[in-house]
């Protein structure tokens, strides 16, 4: 296996990861709807996301946060929905994550007193939770929120997940 960092760095950088996935929007998706002449920009981070109403025929746009349980309750009865509940459901495993990655933090030693490499079991969690939100957004754009959608932070939680799974310290 390829050894990309040394052991001594490996557990700070796991850490890192999560806290830079937790940081970065899992996805950015932009819509223009023909008929009302209405664009569409949804920014959204693993807990939350930022909605970006605009006229295209004015300068009058509406901007709104939501948390990804309000964000789902919102779509109750649309055909989209089903993309919000992967979203929520992986933000919930998001946020188990970060809590394990805080408490690793403050409490390294304890942490290795039980797992003698924790680093590939955090970048399983990141991809599995990366791939959960791929699969979030491809619901959402496959069920009818057609438009741009960019996946920024899933790609880089299966690439930080890859990165810890394929690191031999040794």
């Amino acid at each position: 296996m390829p050894r990309w960092t040394a052991a001594e760095y490996e557990n700070p950088l796991a850490v890192l990861f999560v806290w830079v996935s937790a940081l970065l929007p899992w996805e950015v998706a932009y819509a223009t709807l023909s008929g009302p002449n209405v664009s569409l920009l949804f920014v959204r981070w693993p807990f939350f996301q930022l909605r970006r109403l605009a006229d295209l025929t004015s300068a009058a746009s509406e901007l709104s946060v939501a948390l990804s349980l309000n964000a789902y309750q919102y779509q109750a009865g649309t055909t989209i929905r089903t993309g919000y509940l992967v979203w929520t459901v992986v933000s919930l495993a998001s946020l188990g994550l970060l809590a394990f990655s805080v408490y690793f933090y403050s409490r390294e030693d304890a942490v290795l007193a039980r797992l003698s490499r924790p680093a590939p079991l955090i970048g399983a969690a990141l991809c599995v939770t990366g791939l959960g939100y791929l699969g979030a957004g491809y619901a959402i754009y496959a069920t009818g929120f057609g438009g741009i959608h960019v996946p920024v932070g899933a790609l880089f939680q299966l690439l930080f997940g890859a990165l810890l799974l394929t690191n031999d310290p040794a």
